[in-house]
């Protein structure tokens, strides 16, 4: 059996062949059909891999793959959606079902992307939430630095939060014999003042790594508090 001829240009005085009418026209149309059981005993023995048909009584549109007939779609609707856990469907149809997501709902081993970087710590640093928020750095720090907290460089952090939210940073830095430390810390380039655990920082600690924690609480429109830890691991 011929296949589907696909696109003809016809020109100004053609005779149109059975062949064409047959394989560029009928064809390789939207053919209806009031049922499956008609399209098939209709087609029975002419079927040809890229027709398509419309069915009036499942308003499905099918096409025939070469093997056997598949559903295009069912009306624009998502069906057969399932829920996870701590998820529930609030609308299954289509085009763009909806879901909740429960509250309480219990993480099970969840990870954490990470970004590590070869680049000593110094001067101005900034951390990118869109990319992670632990930032390590494997060589020593060089000089003082300061730490800034954004979304990424087009995006702020207070874009990102509503408030009542919080996020927490981890900054992680090796110390040689000579100690440096974050000096001043801003969110959105602007400088936030944390509450530290214990004692506010006035070096880094030598031959050590230092890890900061910073947890970031969104308070209102571009308002921020932190507070901080500074812990020496060796």
């Amino acid at each position: 059996m011929p296949s589907n001829a696909g696109y003809h240009l016809f020109q100004t005085g053609d005779v149109l062949t059975a062949a064409q009418v047959q394989y560029n026209l009928q064809n390789q149309s939207i053919m209806y059909f009031a049922d499956a059981a008609t399209r098939d005993a209709d087609l029975t023995g002419v079927l040809a891999e890229g027709m398509f048909a419309y069915l009036a009584d499942s308003n499905a549109t099918t096409f025939y793959d070469g093997a056997a007939w598949q559903t295009l779609s069912t009306g624009g609707d998502l069906t057969a959606l399932t829920a996870g856990a701590g998820i529930t469907i609030t609308n299954p149809t289509g085009p763009v079902p909806t879901v909740a997501i429960s509250t309480g709902a219990t993480l099970t081993s969840p990870r954490e992307t990470i970004t590590i970087s070869g680049t000593a710590a110094t001067g101005a640093i900034n951390i990118d939430t869109l990319t992670s928020t632990v930032n390590i750095r494997t060589a020593n720090a060089t000089g003082a630095y300061t730490l800034n907290v954004r979304g990424d460089a087009s995006t702020t952090l207070n874009s990102l939060m509503t408030t009542g939210e919080q996020i927490s940073i981890v900054f992680e830095s090796p110390n040689g014999v000579t100690p440096y430390y974050p000096t001043t810390f801003y969110v959105d380039g602007n400088a936030v003042t944390p509450k530290w655990l214990g004692a506010v920082p006035s070096s880094g600690n030598a031959s050590s790594t230092d890890v900061y924690v910073y947890t970031i609480r969104k308070t209102g429109a571009a308002t921020f508090t932190c507070v901080a830890s500074q812990n020496k691991f060796v």
